[in-house]
């Protein structure tokens, strides 16, 4: 678990690295790039793709949240990105204390029998 932990937090750090270099060079549009982006075929498939993933990862945070308002609040974070993403699964590995089926499951690990 430790090493996952770091895993996040190395790469946010790089994530912010990029996004300062992106947003040091071209400013806040980001939107404008993503939108054109759906001008091209394989640009279109990949961030329409990404896209998918980000509501996919949106949905099972609400899911794991004990408190839907906060699940809902960290899923609209999550949808901007990794930016919020990896920092909260950050947290939750670190709220998990190494159990995994924590990790994935958040309010619902403890409503489950654990495996003899």
């Amino acid at each position: 678990m430790r090493a996952l932990q770091m895993l996040f937090v190395a790469i946010w750090v790089a994530l912010v690295g990029v996004t300062w270099r992106a947003i040091a060079e071209l400013g806040l549009g980001g939107g404008n790039v993503f939108l054109s982006d759906l001008s091209h075929p394989w640009r279109a498939q990949f961030n329409i793709d990404f896209l998918l993933h980000l509501l996919l990862f949106a949905v099972w945070v609400v899911w794991r949240e004990n408190s839907k308002l906060l699940g809902i609040v960290c899923a609209v974070l999550c949808v901007f990105g990794g930016m919020f993403t990896f920092p909260y699964l950050l947290v939750a590995a670190l709220r998990s204390r190494g159990d995994f089926r924590a990790l994935l499951l958040g309010a619902h690990a403890r409503k489950l029998p654990t495996a003899a």
